[in-house]
């Protein structure tokens, strides 16, 4: 545990003052105090398991939340050696409601309606009107200060419902990993709700000490109200209430406007569900035997290699068509299976998730034994990334998930999924191109970071400094220049993926040109320009322990310079330069484009002319060579024509003439 206090948004955290009861999924937190002396409470989110950025910088716009604890600040602090982010409520006003687990004197009718009720109403009231979802409503996120209105604590610091237990999630949210429920709809809330007031109004946990299979077993086979409320009687106008709570269909359930003013606003139609047809004998899916397609649906999404065998055997079928009776949608599973089913080696998996959907429309997408709502990929693709574990979706179901576009196929299943399908269709094409690039600055980081943006910076290179914005990352590295290891420049693949989403794709070249570079020095160089944009574009200071290491690392690249001279003066600057901390003024000295061009244009110059001057002196020793051969042919005529004129008159002065 850290000792030394911490800043955060003008509060100040005090390590040594944990606050107990108030974080969900067992979040540090402690006292934090204001400049202006204002309590708070500090919650310290963990990376593996990301936080609501969204959410939680929305609510921090807002003034009036009633209903809600008021987030009062946020931003990345360093704790246990990590980077976190860390968000600032303001104090409870006194403690939850209920412990997990604790039996309590039940609550009245008028209190539950009064000062629970209708505060949580308006609550989701403010909530859907800025497009949110609470997503952790219970007893133990429920505070109130003696007989006064409940307050509805945290639902920001983890992902979405993340830390609710099974039986406060219909079956299937429920059914889903904690990481992957999503975001939601108001209706999961409202049925959150509805399980809260069970429990507020028997003062005991529903289906307590029962794991998440018997609790969702439990709620297929009896229906939501009848597993949650079980053989407790409830008030009469919480059980009116709890019933529409609970209902099935996610349609029925009684919007936050008719519970601010409940019981005068109460609907008074009657809130039924429909009931499912069950089958007259049993199928048996591995170790789960079922009588209804719903219960099949979750049946083989759990049990997944004796759901493929059920498949194939053809028993699925033969029983929707024989013992429920329904040949319609036998015909639809037939149809996805196809002629013969896998016997040519094709996709099992994605056979049997579609399968899966077109059995139950409300269920998750089931993939390998495990389930997700597809908007909580993110937070899944975090804790698989970040804290494998038998709890996590393993990495090869994951990259199986994003590399044969799962989720846009499952959403194309026959039924009503409420869902975007050509929205579906798009990210999944995107996730899959930037999961598959292995370039830098994209790959399984780019993913993690562009769809968590809570996440800080995670990179080795930084050791755990608080970085979760572009300047954060510089003034990070720029303590932590002298500390690189031996030759390591200043970008991983962690910094790359990180500083590309923050720049929204705008560094995708001058990232590539770093992972292209064929010398130590020219990815020096590169690195040294995609850092000097960042300093350009977020007007920082000066960087010298930074602009060092760089210069260090890319000196040399001074020898590329053609001219000598200016090779020389390059050379003689880099020292000064690197110590003002430019980092534009230091690429420069490697690649400025008009020195560059002016260099490379004086050494095609020079190059003609030396071309010219070759040729010139070859055209030169040609001739010499020429004249030399005609001169000896010239003089070898001159002597034969000297010879014969000797001979004449040699021959002349012999015969006397």
């Amino acid at each position: 545990m850290a000792s030394e206090r911490i800043e955060i948004g003008g509060f100040t955290v005090d390590p040594q003052g944990p606050v107990a009861g108030f974080a969900p999924a067992g979040l540090p937190s402690f006292r934090a105090t204001g400049r202006d002396g204002r309590q708070g409470v500090a919650v310290l989110c963990r990376n593996e398991h990301p936080a609501r950025l969204r959410m939680l910088l929305r609510l921090l716009e807002e003034t009036d939340l009633p209903g809600l604890l008021r987030p009062l600040a946020q931003g990345v602090t360093g704790w246990g050696g990590s980077a976190v982010r860390a968000v600032i409520y303001e104090a409870p006003p006194g403690p939850a409601l209920m412990r997990p687990g604790q039996r309590s004197e039940p609550m009245r009718e008028g209190d539950l309606v009064q000062n629970v009720v209708r505060p949580i109403g308006r609550a989701l009231l403010a909530l859907a009107d800025l497009g949110l979802t609470h997503r952790g409503i219970r007893p133990d996120n429920l505070f109130r200060s003696g007989s006064g209105p409940v307050v509805l604590g945290d639902g920001v610091c983890t992902p979405p419902a993340f830390a609710q237990p099974a039986v406060f999630e219909d079956v299937a949210s429920a059914a889903c990993l904690p990481t992957g429920r999503g975001d939601g709809t108001l209706a999961d809330d409202l049925y959150a709700l509805g399980v809260t007031l069970v429990a507020l109004a028997t003062g005991e946990w529903p289906l307590a000490g029962r794991d998440d299979a018997s609790v969702i077993r439990a709620k297929l086979e009896q229906g939501s109200l009848v597993a949650v409320v079980g053989e407790n009687r409830l008030p009469g106008g919480i059980a009116t209430l709890a019933r529409g709570l609970l209902a099935e269909d996610p349609e029925r359930r009684p919007p936050p406007a008719e519970l601010v003013g409940w019981p005068g606003t109460a609907r008074t139609r009657v809130v039924a569900a429909r009931p499912l047809v069950r089958a007259s004998r049993t199928l048996r899916i591995g170790p789960a035997e079922v009588r209804d397609t719903r219960s099949l649906a979750y049946a083989l999404g759990r049990h997944w290699q004796a759901g493929i065998e059920a498949l194939r055997s053809g028993s699925v079928t033969v029983w929707i068509e024989r013992a429920l009776g329904q040949p319609k949608l036998a015909n639809q599973v037939r149809e996805l299976l196809g002629p013969a089913p896998w016997d040519d080696g094709g996709p099992i998996d994605g056979t049997l998730s579609r399968v899966i959907a077109a059995l139950d429309p409300q269920a998750p997408l089931f993939w390998q034994g495990h389930a997700l709502m597809p908007d909580g990929l993110g937070a899944v693709l975090a804790e698989t990334l970040l804290a494998p574990s038998s709890s996590a979706l393993p990495l090869a179901a994951l990259d199986s998930l994003l590399s044969d576009s799962v989720i846009p196929r499952w959403a194309t299943a026959p039924g009503d999924r409420r869902v975007d399908r050509t929205a579906l269709d798009r990210s999944a094409r995107q996730h899959r191109l930037v999961w598959r690039n292995q370039a830098l600055g994209f790959g399984p980081e780019r993913l993690l970071y562009a769809l968590n943006p809570a996440l800080p910076c995670l990179s080795p290179l930084l050791a755990g400094e608080p970085a979760g914005t572009v300047p954060a990352v510089l003034a990070a590295l720029e303590r932590r220049a002298a500390q690189l290891p031996g030759d390591a420049l200043p970008l991983d693949r962690h910094l790359a993926a990180f500083l590309a989403v923050q720049m929204d794709g705008r560094l995708d070249e001058a990232l590539a040109a770093v992972g292209k570079a064929r010398t130590a020095a020219e990815a020096a160089v590169a690195t040294i320009a995609v850092l000097a944009e960042l300093q350009r574009v977020h007007r920082l200071g000066p960087l010298p322990a930074l602009a060092g290491v760089l210069a260090a690392r890319a000196e040399p690249a001074l020898q590329t310079w053609r001219e000598k001279t200016r090779r020389e003066r390059a050379a003689a600057e880099l020292s000064s330069v690197a110590a003002s901390g430019d980092l534009g003024r230091l690429h420069a000295l490697f690649a400025d484009p008009e020195a560059r061009a002016r260099d490379s244009l004086g050494f095609a110059q020079a190059q003609q002319e030396a071309r010219e001057a070759a040729q010139a002196i070859a055209m030169i020793r040609s001739g010499r060579t020429a004249r030399e051969a005609e001169a000896r042919l010239v003089g070898a005529r001159i002597a034969h024509g000297a010879g014969l004129i000797v001979l004449a008159l040699t021959l002349l002065s012999l015969s006397g003439l």
